[in-house]
């Protein structure tokens, strides 16, 4: 089976962390999210998936989301952050 490729990219990401205050919740997270409004599907989808905890920072979050590409069969060369 070959690897997915994520079609988001490293600009769709800091559109969605752009105005995070920290600590953040996964919730708080999906809340702006919805509340910003023009987020990629697959962002969105992603960001569903992080562990439901606080985020102390956004280097914090972006670790998250990588994990949850690695753990869907995303090759580190083709995360978007």
């Amino acid at each position: 089976m070959a690897a997915l490729k994520p079609h988001a990219t490293k600009a769709d990401y800091e559109l969605a962390f752009k105005g995070f205050h920290y600590p953040i919740s996964r919730a708080a997270i999906l809340n702006m999210g919805r509340d910003k409004g023009g987020l990629d599907r697959e962002v969105a989808i992603i960001l569903k998936q992080l562990p439901d905890r606080k985020y102390a920072t956004v280097d914090e979050v972006k670790d998250a989301v990588r994990s949850v590409y690695r753990a869907r069969g995303v090759a580190d060369d083709d995360l978007p952050i």
